[in-house]
């Protein structure tokens, strides 16, 4: 019994040993079905990179750079701002004729160009200037000289920032003066002038009393420009007509100019001179008195390269009448901002930089130029550097521009030839007016 039941139990395990063999084999259970996100996933990327900027340069046109004020300025707004500022200094005697040909051509690529006083009129009416008002807003208009600001300012806009200021001065010899017994604070008058001229000349003080410059237009300034407007003369009216020849003021200086060479009080070679030269005649002491500009009137007394009188010259008011006690015409520099330049703002910074007050008092003690801003005309560095500073500030009380006309270049060049000629004697002074007259009919017509 015990064998049957074992057998029994044998097969049994065989039996499920081949039942499970032959099963199938187990599946595993199914995959969680894929969810798609809700967001796509966000792929790994490099931080952005700025593109480097492109570095700028201000191209800019202006004149002979006086105390090397530009090219230091230039090379500091560089240093602060990595703005380069690329510079073509053109000579007093080319930059008219060269900035006129370059804004008619185009702009020549400039950003910045000088705007000089007697060249400002044409160069406004040609619409080739950026109005910069923002430059200088309203509030600070107050800091600055006003009669160079109104200057500038073109139908409410101004056209170009104010870089220095000037004008016509008279400087005299003190030694040549004392060896005359003159007393220079009694020379108020060109009356008083002439006889001044003929104590000089009586006494060989000096070989010559005075020279007058007018070998160039821009002479004008320092010879029957400013000794016309001086005694009271005006040139045109508000439509430019002359007028120069109703008044006696006109007259009165080519009769002055001729009689000086007469009598042989003034240097007759000056019809040839340009107020370059003028200076240097001066500086060698051949002559007692210098009608000149800032500049040059600066540099008689301080420069010895120059001139050998450094430290032996003095200052007056230009003479006038016994009805106008002084007058001068006035110059100014500016540096406008061209509407071709592509890089407008940056160049409004440079022009703030070059008129700011440091620049102007550099410009001031090293290059000879009156400021433009207000509060410079007290400072101590420069009255102490710059002797006679306060005799030649006071002369900027008396004195304008002058005329606002387009065409003044080519009136200047008339009235020099006529200051030519009065000199050398083949125009009488009043063929001389009348002259002039029938020359500003004519350009101002044209």
């Amino acid at each position: 019994m015990k064998r049957s039941i074992f057998s029994f139990v044998a097969l049994l395990v065989v039996a499920m040993m081949l039942l499970a063999a032959c099963a199938p084999a187990a599946t595993p259970p199914p995959a969680p079905a894929n969810v798609e996100p809700t967001q796509a996933p966000v792929q790994a990327t490099e931080a952005p990179t700025e593109a480097p900027k492109e570095a700028v340069t201000l191209r800019m046109l202006v004149r002979p750079d006086e105390g090397n004020n530009v090219a230091d300025y230039a090379a500091k707004f560089e240093q602060e701002t990595g703005i380069k500022v690329a510079v073509d200094f053109v000579s007093w005697a080319d930059i008219s004729n060269k900035t006129l040909t370059t804004l008619a051509a185009g702009g020549g690529g400039y950003d910045i160009v000088f705007m000089p006083s007697a060249d400002a009129p044409k160069l406004a009416a040609g619409g080739w200037f950026e109005p910069i008002n923002d430059v200088m807003p309203d509030s600070e208009r107050a800091n600055w000289l006003e009669s160079v600001v109104n200057f500038y300012t073109f139908n409410g806009d101004l056209l170009a920032m104010p870089w220095y200021s000037g004008g016509a001065h008279m400087a005299y010899n003190k030694d040549v003066l004392a060896a005359a017994g003159v007393d220079p604070a009694t020379i108020l008058t060109w009356a008083d002038f002439m006889n001044a001229c003929k104590a000089i000349k009586e006494t060989k003080a000096a070989e010559f009393c005075f020279s007058p410059s007018a070998k160039h237009p821009g002479d004008f300034y320092y010879n029957s420009g400013t000794m016309i407007f001086s005694q009271g003369g005006q040139f045109f009216d508000a439509d430019g007509a002359p007028v120069f020849q109703n008044g006696t003021a006109a007259l009165d200086t080519f009769t002055m100019l001729a009689d000086g060479v007469k009598n042989g009080y003034f240097d007759k070679a000056g019809a040839a001179m340009d107020d370059y030269e003028t200076l240097i005649e001066f500086g060698t002491g051949k002559t007692a008195f210098l009608l000149d500009s800032t500049w040059a009137a600066t540099q008689a007394n301080r420069n010895k390269d120059l001139s050998t009188i450094v430290d032996k010259v003095g200052y007056i008011l230009v003479p006038g009448t016994a009805e106008v006690r002084s007058n001068a015409f006035l110059y100014a520099g500016g540096l406008g901002l061209l509407k071709t330049s592509e890089h407008k703002e940056e160049a409004k910074q440079y022009l703030a930089f070059q008129t700011s007050e440091a620049a102007q008092k550099d410009h001031a003690i090293n290059g000879a130029n009156m400021p433009t801003r207000v509060a410079l005309f007290n400072n101590a560095d420069i009255i102490a550097a710059w002797p006679g500073f306060a005799d030649l500030a006071a002369q900027l009380g008396y004195g304008d521009f002058v005329p606002a006309v387009p065409w003044l270049d080519e009136f200047r060049t008339s009235e020099a030839t006529a200051v030519q000629e009065v000199m050398a004697g083949t125009k009488t002074p009043e063929e001389a007016v009348q002259w002039l007259v029938a020359e500003a009919d004519r350009i101002r017509k044209q």
